[in-house]
């Protein structure tokens, strides 16, 4: 085995274990005022749905700023009915054009998790300071997706039962996990409520993924 595979085989790992913390449940982003950034823009790429591919090559974007974090997802859009879909809520099936969410999930003190990168059995210690944020919603038509939010320090945060939900405080430090989910086609009755609607589950394989470590 070359290292070249083995490469992918660790960040399909690292990328599996992410992709089974993301349980979601969170409020939907509230507008904040932009401010200088504290340090330059971090990137990092995009995995396809299996954990093991590059969907988008430094795709995601992560700014940290001294009163937040400003957090933006471009990739190619998925074709409607060649992916996975989200398991719930009951009913989610392709059509065009799609919706689309972006959600963030924030470790304010990473150096507390129980591994070098943080996950679902850390969502549930205070000493970690996890929370979840829906960052962004979009219906898609095009061939790319571009999603988009901010969050404030002491913005909200939920999450799932058991954890010990913080908001952000440390902007400077998180570990920053993004993910798109799909909703399916368009159903313009569900809107705006479609954008902060939590789908799929820790398990599904129906998550595009972006990590910040």
């Amino acid at each position: 085995m070359d290292d070249a595979t083995t490469t992918s085989e660790q960040k399909g790992m690292i990328v599996r274990r992410a992709l089974l913390a993301l349980t979601i449940s969170a409020g939907l982003l509230a507008a904040g005022n932009t401010t200088a950034s504290a340090t330059g823009p971090e990137r990092a790429d995009v995995m396809e749905q299996d954990g093991l591919t590059v969907l988008a090559p430094d795709g995601a974007q992560l700014v940290r700023q001294a009163n937040g974090i400003a957090v933006s997802v471009k990739m190619p859009a998925p074709e409607p009915g060649s992916y996975e879909y989200p398991p719930n809520p009951p009913g989610i099936e392709p059509g065009h054009p799609e919706v689309f969410t972006l959600w963030a999930f924030v470790f304010n003190h990473p150096e507390n998790c129980s591994d070098d990168m943080c996950g679902g059995d850390d969502m549930s210690d205070p000493a970690v300071g996890f929370g979840a944020y829906n960052a962004a919603g979009h219906v898609n038509a095009g061939a790319a997706l571009n999603l988009s939010g901010r969050i404030g320090v002491g913005e909200p945060a939920g999450g799932p039962p058991g954890s010990a939900i913080t908001d952000l405080s440390n902007p400077a430090g998180a570990e920053v996990h993004l993910a798109v989910t799909s909703h399916g086609g368009l159903d313009p009755s569900t809107l705006p409520g479609e954008f902060r609607t939590p789908t799929g589950n820790g398990g599904c394989g129906c998550w595009w993924v972006a990590i910040f470590d």
